[in-house]
């Protein structure tokens, strides 16, 4: 392996390709190039803190690998959306994106070509992440290139062996997050492997471009939503997962998939890598990273040490831990945490305690324990349902379910433990690394959210007749979730929908035009986007919606093109898809 930025800066190969994007192969040179013509603009503006957020990843290199050139401090935004980054506004001087990014090299040529230009030493090269704490304020993490570089000189001969020369790196995830950069990014450089820029944001994008011996790097978000025609695609040689905990079904229905067991990395942005496994068992163990010192603290917590990390300095987490009981083995699993601890009535309340109990009960699947804000101090669940449990909420309703799970609850924890406030839905929503957002867990309590936003129940059959009542023009909401600019909600058709009256009698199916209006409608909300519909393409309708059907609204917004691509999914298929193009309106 070669350093990052002497692989990236030095290395005179001639034609090397570096990535592609598109149907472009972007060469080494050319990309080198470029970062010479953005650390000379940089240089030129006085900024010290630069802020870097880009949906290419290509670009995304340059701009990183020209901040430090320039000697400039990186920020990472997780985000950019206009009100996180008025959160973190004081942190930087300077914002780049893919269009300003674009528009400079475009515009500015510097003196001379920079090729005899110093490089920075690593050490000296600092990148500012931020991520999600536990009250949802982004919270800053700094890392230096030198920690990213030890980190994959480290993973990197455990992941060697049968990959091909040929071998590229397709991703689902973002590299703006510490896993997606190092995967997507660090890694390929300093190895010299092609990686693919765009970031797939569908399984179906994987497919039409996976080649056999390919490495994939995803979320457990997506292992759990795997694309049916995955089953006859080529097979990838390696399939990397991390950003949160990935259930061993959906391990075992990935290895059925691709004829691989995925790969997991645990770790934090704090900590980096520290552990991997593959779950061809239930409760499969951690293996610790070589040079990863592990142990437990007197609280019964993990705890590393790694030249990556911290040095020789112990880092605490708030992860429980049990070491395998075999004699010098270092393997653990982890037991839940310790931080999501709350005050209620003068109480230390355990939200994953509250959950744990939750989640014995045969009629729940899921759930989440919160405060649904900061004022408001009684305890909430978020909680899928079992079969079972959904046939009981349409004949108890949701004030006798949730007191059911209360009373089962009562038999472990105090009064104070016990949730007052219920939302039953159909998952619970998480970003597109698998994380389950705060502020979106909240949204679902939010008293000034619209009947959409708010988790409905199954409706409950009642003895006394119903008022006619006006046809709904929208499906039940039963969830969603909006990272970046994508979108999943999760919708539930009605029989007593307008759509389904007349079309057709007997055999009533959504009809194509009502899917287009509400993916429009749905993306101007998900998008914060004012749009005038200028074009449909690439639209295909491959099953009927019916009044009973249960679907997943998948969008993906492209605002550089001026387009959303929406996927209606079901578990097993796609039921319609297309591309919607528009023009901003004036």
């Amino acid at each position: 392996m070669t350093a990052f930025l002497t692989a990236l800066m030095t290395q005179n190969i001639p034609d090397a390709p570096l990535c592609i994007e598109g149907e472009t192969c972007f060469r080494r040179d050319q990309v080198r190039a470029d970062i010479h013509r953005l650390a000379h603009y940089i240089n030129q503006s006085g900024a010290t803190y630069i802020a870097l957020h880009c949906h290419s990843a290509r670009l995304f290199l340059t701009g990183l690998a020209a901040i430090w050139q320039a000697g400039c401090h990186a920020v990472l935004p997780a985000s950019d959306k206009a009100g996180y980054l008025d959160e973190i506004a004081s942190q930087f001087d300077l914002f780049l994106d893919d269009g300003k990014i674009n528009h400079t090299l475009a515009c500015n040529t510097p003196a001379s070509s920079g090729d005899n230009a110093v490089l920075p030493a690593s050490e000296n090269c600092h990148a500012t992440f931020y991520t999600s704490g536990s009250t949802g304020a982004p919270k800053a993490i700094t890392k230096t290139l030198s920690q990213l570089e030890a980190e994959m000189a480290m993973q990197t001969p455990l992941w060697q062996t049968g990959l091909k020369d040929d071998a590229r790196i397709l991703g689902l995830v973002s590299h703006q997050h510490i896993y997606g950069l190092l995967f997507r990014v660090i890694w390929p450089v300093m190895t010299g492997r092609v990686f693919v820029a765009t970031q797939a944001r569908f399984w179906e994008d994987i497919i039409a471009d996976l080649k056999t011996g390919d490495i994939i790097i995803a979320s457990p978000a997506h292992l759990q939503r795997l694309h049916p025609d995955l089953a006859t695609a080529p097979r990838p040689a390696r399939l990397f997962c991390s950003g949160g905990p990935l259930d061993q079904p959906s391990a075992a229905q990935s290895q059925a998939a691709f004829g691989i067991w995925p790969t997991e990395i645990l770790g934090s942005t704090e900590t980096g890598g520290i552990a991997w496994r593959q779950q061809t068992t239930t409760d499969a163990p951690w293996a610790p990273f070589p040079e990863v010192k592990t142990a437990l603290n007197d609280l019964g917590c993990l705890m590393v040490a790694a030249r990556h990390i911290d040095g020789a300095n112990w880092h605490h987490t708030e992860d429980r831990a049990v070491f395998d009981a075999t004699e010098n083995s270092h393997r653990f699993r982890l037991r839940g945490r310790t931080d999501r601890v709350v005050k209620i009535e003068g109480k230390r309340i355990s939200l994953s305690r509250v959950e744990a109990h939750l989640k014995n009960h045969d009629w729940v699947d899921d759930a989440v324990a919160l405060l649904p804000d900061e004022t408001d101090k009684r305890l909430a669940a978020i909680v899928v349902l079992t079969p079972q449990g959904q046939t009981r909420l349409n004949e108890l309703g949701t004030f006798r379910t949730g007191q059911m799970l209360r009373s089962h609850i009562t038999r472990h924890e105090d009064d104070a433990a016990l949730p007052r406030r219920w939302r039953f839905v159909a998952s619970i929503p998480t970003d597109s690394q698998g994380k389950k957002p705060l502020h979106d867990l909240r949204a679902l309590f939010d008293k000034s959210a619209t009947p959409e936003t708010i988790a409905a129940a199954m409706p409950v059959p009642s003895r006394i007749p119903a008022a006619p009542t006006e046809p709904a023009l929208f499906p039940t909401i039963l969830a969603r979730s909006v990272e970046n600019d994508l979108a999943r909600i999760e919708m539930r058709m009605e029989p007593g929908l307008l759509y389904f009256k007349g079309h057709f009698d007997g055999s009533p199916v959504l009809p194509g035009v009502v899917q287009l209006h509400w993916a429009v409608h749905y993306a101007r909300g998900a998008f914060d986007i004012v749009i005038t519909l200028h074009e449909i393409t690439q639209l295909k309708y491959r099953k009927v919606i019916t009044p009973t059907d249960q679907i997943h609204l998948l969008l993906q917004c492209d605002r550089i093109r001026g387009q959303v691509k929406f996927t209606y999914a079901g578990t097993d298929t796609d039921y319609s898809s297309g591309i919607i193009k528009y023009s901003k309106a004036d």
